[in-house]
């Protein structure tokens, strides 16, 4: 019995390690394999992602989202919303597993929900998803509020949120990277976002 119960515990312990969620904290390039050095996409700031592995200084993640049907190179955090979990390069040859489907009833846009595995640099990922989000506030709250008062976050919807944010980077001293931080930021508090 005692064999049988530490069995248990070592099997549940083994995999929640295996299975750790994490938030990107800046933009993180992905690959095919831990030890390919092209770069077939890239995470952005704030999406979730499951740890499954790791392998030297790279860990094998899954990425959950949406993908538009018959198009491969951008995953979605929600159906009809083009907030960014991941973009791809054309024929990235990253494998999808398809778990659904729905139609969008306003664009007749059919999307799939999927898994895909991916690998990617462990760093910059971190379980508190609340203190990236803080970091992007105060970047938002400091940058892009010296020439006019900084917008509400549901003053937008999540589609509107980029073009809002890129029409005005340009006259920060925001770096790119700075810049998909904020707008991941503003698209996940817009108003059509629960």
């Amino acid at each position: 019995m005692k064999r049988i119960l530490l069995f248990l515990m070592f099997l549940i312990l083994g995999n929640l390690d295996a299975d750790q969620r994490v938030y990107a904290q800046s933009v993180k390039s992905l690959y095919l394999s831990p030890e390919s050095t092209k770069v077939v996409g890239r995470l952005l700031p704030t999406s979730e992602v499951s740890i499954i592995k790791k392998s030297g200084n790279r860990v094998l993640l899954s990425i959950s989202g949406y993908i538009i049907k018959n198009t491969d190179n951008a995953i979605y955090f929600l159906a009809g919303k083009r907030i960014l979990t991941a973009g791809l390069v054309k024929n990235s040859g990253a494998k999808f597993k398809i778990i659904s489907s729905m139609k969008d009833k306003t664009t007749d846009t059919v999307y799939q929900k999927i898994t895909t595995e991916l690998w990617s640099d462990e760093e910059n990922l971190i379980s508190d998803l609340e203190s990236i989000y803080k970091r992007a506030n105060e970047l938002y709250s400091t940058n892009c509020s010296s020439c006019h008062s900084a917008h509400n976050p549901k003053e937008y919807k999540a589609n509107q949120w980029p073009s809002v944010i890129k029409s005005m980077i340009g006259r920060t001293g925001l770096s790119k990277d700075e810049g998909y931080l904020i707008i991941e930021y503003m698209q996940k508090h817009a108003n059509d976002i629960k």
